[in-house]
């Protein structure tokens, strides 16, 4: 029988991390935990105040708030209770929270950085949430060098890097994985030496002109990215392969996202030996075709289709999938209405697309 990063929780917890170890499994719970929302639970950067442990969280927060994202309520309310009643987890402080929702710079961004005892601290950084800016933000990595998100990453970085001492971790999920590397990669030479390991679970790649131009080479050793058998979202811009591959019990690429699917086995992931051929056949063909457009192609692109996206009125996918037939009427509606300059553009797009797709046959 499979176990999940839920069951870890509940088995692991008895043990301090000096009894066992700080590992990978445990780096993805706490990717996980960034997903929570505790915008007025955890204290801020500027706050200036005492960190909490999850016991202290645990009496300041309301649950319909921090459980409010509907994708994982129930897996997060399960890992929440195994992590707050165990001896692992429950003195963990967390402090230095950060977040920004900004629609006009099409940014969705939120750190934190948590305290164990017995392991370095780690700085958590919040994947994509369900709101539609987060989700645009994403695509956007396609043509701009760097995203608002990963400016504010490596700012982060640096103010932690003056508040506390000694040597820490990153880790993030999704869009978070992302960020956190991109943090540390382009870090100054001190900070970036006091950073012992990057986790990066599903977490997008980059355009070859941000490994060029970082200090991701000097990075690669600490590293560690992970990705299912079937990975879409961790697999785009993909230019290297150095990252692990887990087993998800779930088929299909996005559902094998959700890092409830990956299975454990003791104290880290089942493995397995590679992508699924299809997987990378389509990153193949996904990365020749972002590379043959132009970045004014590219933003054309994503610009439009978020345009019609957002036609629907929602701000987030659960308002979206909640009254799906308006929405959809809403987004064809918007659809008609390109302009014949931006048509163009569209249709020497999917052009390309289908000359790429010829041309891995």
């Amino acid at each position: 029988m499979n176990e999940y990063i839920t069951d870890y929780v509940e088995r692991i917890g008895e043990y301090s991390f000096d009894e066992q170890p700080f590992n990978e499994v445990d780096a993805l719970v706490l990717a996980q935990f960034a997903y929570f929302k505790w915008e007025n639970v955890i204290p801020t950067l500027i706050d200036n105040a005492e960190s909490l442990t999850l016991l202290q969280m645990r009496d300041k927060m309301i649950d319909a708030e921090v459980f409010i994202d509907e994708r994982w309520a129930a897996d997060n309310i399960r890992i929440w209770n195994a992590m707050v009643s165990s001896k692992r987890y429950s003195d963990m402080k967390c402090n230095y929270f950060a977040e920004e929702t900004n629609v006009s710079l099409e940014t969705q961004f939120c750190a934190f950085t948590v305290f164990p005892n017995d392991t370095d601290p780690i700085v958590c950084f919040r994947g994509t949430d369900e709101t539609i800016v987060g989700w645009k933000e994403d695509f956007n990595m396609a043509f701009a060098k760097p995203v608002p998100g990963q400016r504010m990453a490596a700012l982060y970085l640096k103010q932690i890097a003056l508040r506390i001492s000694g040597d820490f971790m990153v880790c993030g999920h999704s869009k978070g994985g992302n960020l956190g590397v991109y943090a540390a990669v382009t870090a100054e030479d001190a900070l970036r030496e006091r950073i012992q390991a990057v986790y990066s679970f599903d977490g997008p790649g980059f355009r070859a002109e941000i490994l060029s131009e970082s200090n991701y080479a000097l990075m690669e050793k600490k590293i560690h990215k992970f990705i299912p058998q079937s990975s879409i979202v961790g697999m785009l811009l993909e230019n290297h392969e150095n990252y692990t591959v887990v087993k998800s019990a779930t088929v299909g690429g996005a559902l094998q996202h959700n890092p409830y699917t990956w299975v454990v086995c003791g104290n880290e992931f089942a493995k397995r030996g590679g992508v699924m051929p299809s997987t990378k056949y389509m990153n193949v063909y996904l990365n020749q075709w972002v590379s043959a457009l132009t970045q004014d192609q590219l933003r054309v692109f994503v610009d439009t289709l978020f345009d019609v996206i957002n036609a629907s009125g929602a701000e987030t996918v659960t308002e979206m999938s909640e009254d799906m037939v308006h929405s959809v009427r809403k987004m064809l509606k918007a659809a008609k209405n390109i302009d014949d300059e931006t048509l163009n553009i569209l249709k020497l797009i999917f052009k390309e697309f289908l000359s790429n797709l010829k041309k891995l046959e």
